[in-house]
């Protein structure tokens, strides 16, 4: 293993950023997009691990590729623990592809919908002012616009016509697209561009529309995981270090199915095959990390034993001590439930004073923060309570700020909680969430009837 580095520290705090993070945590619990280091804490020893073992030693030096679970309940952070390793990524000079799963705009047993959603949302390292680049397209756009900046227009020729034109890519189609891009974009030939861009992010076009590229094939299903791979070989040959993939189960009301279906068994047969090509040259300088629910391993993987050798059985989970285990557990951090909501309610507390420039008595507030964790501890057993304290910590400064900066009674403490659940209750229906795997319900067995 090479020695670990640093990386690249996070991008300072500001002011409207810090209003950005209050305003969309207080209202709905729910991590910020960007900015996620200044309010992370309890799971540094799971970002450490992938760091060094993976995105440093596996995909920067080894050009490797691996595919990792992300495990836990709903509320317990899979997608705030997505966030931080996006932001590792592009700390460590990686792109990255943001997907949440959907059965409409993402189904996984269509190949194509597979590629289409990575080479669409595939970015480049945000900066400070969140200025984004996105879809494979404009990534190479933004290739070419630099090189030229620096080394001029016939330099950058020359650069296309070898690093690009006799890249070893899986797909030639892929390759010859990739290039026409890159040399549209530098001899301004707009209509070129958009036309091959399309056809890299695996949009509707004709083949007519390309033939006159020399692109004789089109995006599709049979093709779908070779488009794929070509993708994570041009990566590199761009300049850029690898990408970071990460999947995230949407969280919504659906309709539980008693049996296996056909579209199931297509899509743990497309995530085995996903899985194979992690490790093998075919897929070089790829992270793939996908969130999931417990009952994934309780529920899908006995019936897929294929996939069940793949993933282990019994399942490890990744620690310090076995850092090559497939599934990385987020109900088991760094920290104990209480300890972890007062370090949670600090980082709150330091970005509503950089928002507000607001100076309290730091120690009264601190005080109240750690009543309201005790309290939602011990009226909260799952999780989820990380995120109803989130929600009621920043309710908490906002009162707070807005009135009296005063010592709060174990009374006024329950009231704030007991509001929130009151609100809780609200949305709570007969019907609870089933659990879904890669956009699709998890099939579980039928309740007997009543007698």
């Amino acid at each position: 293993m090479t020695k670990p580095t640093p990386p690249r520290p996070p991008e300072e705090l500001t002011k409207p950023q810090a209003r950005r993070i209050l305003s969309q945590m207080g209202e709905n619990g729910k991590p910020p997009e960007l900015g996620i280091s200044h309010v992370n804490v309890g799971n540094e020893s799971y970002l450490k691990t992938i760091d060094a073992t993976y995105i440093q030693d596996l995909v920067r030096s080894g050009e490797g590729s691996s595919f990792k679970l992300i495990q836990g309940t709903y509320g317990a952070g899979k997608t705030h623990f997505l966030y931080c390793v996006r932001d590792l990524a592009w700390r460590r000079e990686l792109l990255t592809a943001f997907v949440t799963i959907s059965p409409k705009e993402f189904p996984f047993n269509r190949p194509l919908a597979i590629y289409r959603a990575v080479a669409q949302r595939l970015e480049l390292p945000r900066g400070a002012d969140g200025e984004e680049t996105r879809g494979i397209d404009d990534v190479i756009r933004r290739r070419v616009e630099d090189r030229v900046a620096v080394d001029g227009k016939e330099e950058t020729r020359k650069w296309i016509d070898t690093a690009l034109g006799r890249a070893p890519i899986s797909r030639h189609s892929f390759r010859d697209a990739a290039v026409g891009v890159a040399r549209a974009v530098l001899d301004g030939d707009e209509p070129t561009a958009r036309r091959l861009g399309a056809w890299l992010r695996g949009e509707d076009i004709s083949l007519t529309e390309v033939k006159a590229n020399n692109i004789y094939e089109l995006p599709s299903n049979e093709n779908g995981f070779g488009m794929f791979r070509s993708l994570a070989q041009l990566v590199h040959r761009l300049g850029y270090e690898g990408i970071a993939l990460l999947l995230d189960e949407a969280e919504r009301q659906v309709t539980a199915e008693a049996k296996p279906t056909k579209a199931m068994a297509e899509t743990m047969d497309h995530l085995r095959e996903l899985i194979d090509l992690c490790g093998k040259s075919e897929l070089p300088r790829t992270l793939i990390l996908y969130a999931v629910t417990p009952s994934f391993t309780e529920h899908v993987l006995p019936m897929y034993p294929a996939l069940q050798q793949r993933l282990g059985a019994p399942v490890q989970f990744l620690s310090a001590s076995n850092p090559k285990a497939p599934v990385i557990d987020l109900e088991a951090l760094d920290l104990e439930p209480r300890k972890l909501l007062v370090e949670v309610g600090k980082r709150l507390l330091r970005v509503s004073k950089r928002a507000y420039d607001w100076t309290p008595d730091d120690k009264i507030v601190q005080s109240n923060l750690e009543q309201l964790a005790a309290t939602v501890t011990e009226e909260q057993l799952e999780v989820g309570h990380r995120r109803q304290f989130v929600k009621l910590s920043i309710r908490m400064l906002d009162q707070l700020r807005l009135g009296t900066v005063r010592s709060l009674t174990d009374e006024d403490i329950q009231e704030l909680v007991h509001d929130e659940q009151a609100l809780l209750l609200e949305h709570v229906e007969d019907d609870e969430p089933v659990e879904t795997f890669l956009g699709l319900p998890i099939p579980k067995k039928k309740k007997p009837p009543k007698k």
